[in-house]
């Protein structure tokens, strides 16, 4: 069931980014052949014939019509858009290729806007209704409307907290035991823990559970950021599980103190993922591996559902997250994704003329292979992890 949510609050996402696409498009001029709910093959289509709406299935749209096909397809996740000579030569002044420089590129952003409009939209909601929030950064004019205790705010990737089974929104309520009312104390416990294991009695969902989980040093858990940062060696010695923790109450604000909270939520977002993307590249070249690993849809969906269990207020809130986290990753200038779109039509914009049709179909194929791959890669090692 909860497999469910995850994957129609991912399709969501994605539906939205490409309708944002799909709008500059049809503002912009640009014909939209195929406007798809869900990926092919195709279930049945809407396309209008005639001045009426004619219904059809499979392959068989009226080919009497010049109009955009609207179509339910059988793949169940996201959506797309077809747009006249997108991947064709085609020079029409309704085509893609077509089209002034200007209008490609805010084609080719429209995505990545709308993933950032939906998630303002998610957090302004958030904070102006309730949202699981650190009581250090309340500010005066919030009300706090509950309590909640030591959150688990993030896992570290392939830590002792990962592998026990803790997620984003987990409660801790008991450690060997005890009773923790604030993160220091927590961090203190465990840090003289090492080598052991230490049992957290957690809160998901309204159920408790208990999770016995070994307990390691700094270096161990945070090797890949211990070599870049300079941490002191007392420190790399404590004793770790690889979850960051915040005291937390469930807090909402005023409409307009929301909506500007929301703004720069959603940017110090945008940010912090840029900067993870740039240190996990810069690993990538000068030490061969990759900060923090890739993950590909059976993870994503994996670590969205187990946040759904949870509760629907951190489904939205992990939404909210995704969104932002797909707006910066398509705008990356790599062959494929949103970003080389935009940058081709700039490009385009500076020379005056556009990149010719043969090495932009080799630069965007190359690139979608390789994104493939490692697409690929990833699945099956995410699906072997599943047993």
């Amino acid at each position: 069931m909860f497999v469910l949510f995850a994957i129609i609050g991912l399709s969501i996402l994605i539906f939205f980014h490409e309708l944002g696409h799909f709008i500059v498009a049809k503002i912009s001029g640009i014909k939209v052949e195929e406007f798809g709910i869900g990926y092919p093959p195709r279930f049945f289509g809407f396309v209008k014939v005639g001045g009426k709406r004619k219904m059809f299935f499979g392959k068989n749209e009226p080919r009497e019509s010049k109009n955009t096909i609207y179509s339910l397809n059988w793949i169940p996740f996201g959506g797309f858009n077809k747009l006249k000579g997108e991947l064709e030569k085609d020079q029409d002044p309704d085509s893609f290729r077509g089209a002034k420089w200007w209008k490609k590129f805010l084609v080719a952003v429209a995505g990545v806007a709308m993933n950032i409009i939906v998630a303002i939209l998610i957090f302004f909601i958030l904070y102006s209704t309730g949202i699981p929030q650190d009581v250090d950064n309340v500010s005066e004019n919030a009300h706090v409307v509950e309590k909640i205790g030591v959150q688990v705010g993030s896992v570290v990737p392939d830590s002792p907290a990962q592998k026990q089974g803790l997620i984003m929104g987990d409660i801790i309520k008991t450690i060997d035991g005890k009773h923790f009312d604030e993160v220091e104390d927590f961090q203190n416990y465990t840090a003289t823990k090492k080598g052991e294991s230490i049992e957290l009695g957690l809160q998901k969902n309204g159920r408790m559970v208990k999770k016995n989980i070994p307990v390691k040093s700094y270096d161990e858990v945070y090797s890949d950021i211990s070599e870049i940062y300079k941490i002191d060696e007392a420190d790399k010695k404590r004793g770790v599980i690889g979850a960051g923790l915040s005291k937390t109450a469930l807090v909402k604000y005023p409409f307009h103190s929301a909506f500007l909270r929301a703004l720069k939520h959603v940017f110090g977002l945008a940010w912090q993922i840029c900067a993870g993307i740039v240190l996990m590249i810069s690993s990538l070249i000068t030490k061969g591996a990759a900060i923090g690993g890739v993950m590909g849809p059976v993870g994503i969906t994996k670590i969205t559902a187990g946040i759904a269990e949870i509760g629907f207020l951190y489904l939205v809130q992990f939404l909210g997250l995704l969104s932002v986290a797909i707006a910066v990753f398509q705008l990356i200038p790599f062959p494929a994704l949103d970003g080389s779109r935009a940058l081709f039509a700039l490009i385009e914009g500076i020379k005056g003329k556009p990149i010719k049709y043969k090495t932009e179909n080799i630069i965007v194929s190359t690139g979608f292979l390789i994104l493939i791959t490692i697409l690929g890669f990833v699945t099956i090692k995410e699906v072997i992890g599943l047993f």
